[in-house]
């Protein structure tokens, strides 16, 4: 099959479905605005964590092995082989009983069931293709975890960074059931105001719901896009050592320019 039929068969794939769903007209519903400002706010959070935790967890098992790891990673990947919202029935009998349910809380964490295991993967491989060896003289090079995390680590895992913020982005959005149950329709994100819309007689707001969820990981894409791409040249623009005033001094004294 050419290239040529190919992209274009997936490009009709992509772009036929979203046809449908373009609204004739566009009206500003202050109740979905409210529903878009939580939707930023879960998926801001729930990234987060997916960064914190996903990033030690992944380090620790890349590197070691044993029985130990072994039952760690199954226990992680768990979510992934069990019905999500069959371990959410019982979280949310916990969460009542903790009054984490109907709470922002309580749905910021049982987001991180279908997404953490994911984020693990991620960095676990990520670490794996860095090879323990880049990892000891990295620490040779800078012991400041923060400081090696910024000029060294981070900006080579980029792409884990980015991959784990997409992936959680579009879980995330996605997610229905478990926010419906969780958040017992206290808690509004877009999905839970997608479906009630399409079933009911307010197309033209499902539609404007649904180009909000096409529109928020393409959003959120480009400004980590942006954010990364800062964060690479401000790097290499400190490494480079122009700013070094030891170094401008030594470069001035080889011209045999004194300055006052």
């Amino acid at each position: 099959m050419r290239p040529t039929l190919v992209k274009s068969l997936l490009i009709g794939l992509i772009v036929l479905p979203l046809i449908g769903v373009i609204p004739t007209t566009w009206t500003w519903n202050p109740r979905l605005l409210d529903t878009v400002t939580t939707t930023v706010l879960m998926i801001a959070a729930v990234t987060l964590l997916n960064h914190l935790v996903g990033y030690a967890a992944g380090k620790a098992i890349a590197f070691r092995t044993g029985r130990l790891i072994r039952l760690m990673e199954l226990l992680i990947s768990l979510p992934l082989f069990l019905p999500v919202l069959l371990l959410s029935f019982g979280l949310y009998l916990t969460w009542i009983r903790l009054g984490l349910a109907d709470q922002f809380l309580g749905v910021l964490l049982v987001l991180l069931l279908p997404t953490l295991p994911y984020t693990i993967r991620i960095y676990t491989n990520g670490f794996q293709a860095l090879g323990e060896q880049m990892m000891e003289q990295m620490i040779l090079i800078q012991p400041n975890r923060f400081k090696r995390f910024f000029f060294l680590t981070g900006p080579m895992m980029r792409s884990s960074l980015q991959s784990v913020t997409l992936l959680v982005t579009v879980i995330a959005l996605s997610q229905y059931a478990l926010v419906a149950l969780i958040g017992g329709g206290v808690v509004r994100m877009i999905a839970l105001e997608a479906f009630p819309l399409y079933t009911g007689n307010s197309l033209v707001a499902a539609k404007e719901a649904t180009i909000w969820l096409i529109a928020l990981p393409f959003l959120i894409y480009f400004v980590q896009l942006m954010v990364f791409s800062s964060w690479v040249r401000l790097v290499r623009r400190l490494l480079d050592g122009r700013n070094d005033p030891a170094r401008n001094e030594d470069i001035w004294k080889e011209k045999g320019v004194t300055r006052d």
